[in-house]
């Protein structure tokens, strides 16, 4: 609805992972090249954890659309992980391409086991990326993540784990100190900074295609105020005052329309 008054060529805060849009604040840049580096190096477990809206799941498919650019990996990913650990296995072991799946776990264990060392001898590295981890509530299924670690050879590990989700997820790994110990390393993605909301917003208006100052500075402090830096709520207001904005045919968003697309 607003995007001639603006002259853009598409809505620039939707709150989709669309890594076009993706900014790269400091936090994300020191999480992106820690795990780029234990991905590339075969360095088994890695936890990136995050508050709602933070950035978490556009910042592993960017991980792995740079990382599968040269076809050297195979990447399972797991949405949301349901199901115990034999559901978990045979899902794994589907999605790296066997089609005869045992029925019991320890044959689907070394099943997948030999589907590791194939990828291996053909020059793949296999990488389970489990997203919103913390829905895990088994601990069953916990210790066969834990196992997979236990594939490997005297110099590298052939499979590497990536969990990925909510604060929460943190603590159960605290609870299972026999799988926390195993990771390379991790992250906690927070808000952004408020030095980064006008960056932010500059980013996301120039992928958009417009290369004008938009929001004001007062604008940029009250979106600051009423986000506490959360990008997920910076979209809202922001995708919200624009639409504000063009309606009342003003040249740039001033803290009134700021304050007019926050009241309830």
């Amino acid at each position: 609805m607003y995007l001639d008054y603006w002259n853009l060529e598409r809505k620039p805060f939707e709150n989709t992972p669309d890594s076009e849009f993706f900014f790269f604040s400091s936090a994300h840049k020191d999480a992106y090249m820690r795990f780029k580096y234990a991905l590339s190096e075969n360095k088994g477990a890695i936890l990136l954890t995050g508050d709602y809206g933070c950035g978490k799941t556009t910042l592993i498919r960017l991980l792995i659309a740079e990382l599968n650019s040269d076809d050297e990996y195979d990447f399972v990913l797991l949405n949301i992980p349901r199901g115990d650990g034999k559901d978990l296995l045979s899902f794994i072991l589907s999605e790296l391409g066997e089609e005869d799946i045992p029925e019991r776990i320890s044959e689907i264990g070394s099943a997948l086991g030999a589907r590791l060392i194939e990828s291996f001898s053909g020059g793949k590295n296999s990488v389970v990326v489990v997203d919103e981890a913390q829905l895990i509530d088994n601990k069953d299924t916990l210790e066969e993540l834990r196992l997979l670690l236990n594939f490997q050879l005297n110099d590298r590990f052939l499979i590497n784990l990536f969990l990925v989700g909510q604060p929460e997820l943190s603590q159960s790994m605290k609870d299972m100190p026999q799988l926390e110990q195993r990771f390379f390393t991790r992250y906690h993605l927070g808000p952004l900074k408020q030095s980064d909301i006008e960056p932010y917003i500059v980013h996301r208006l120039q992928v958009a295609g417009n290369e004008n100052t938009i929001f004001d500075e007062k604008a940029i402090e009250l979106i600051w105020e009423h986000s506490n830096g959360v990008p997920r709520l910076i979209n809202n207001l922001c995708d919200l005052s624009m639409l504000f904005g063009a309606l009342s045919q003003v040249k740039t968003i001033s803290e009134g329309i700021i304050e007019q697309a926050t009241t309830g």
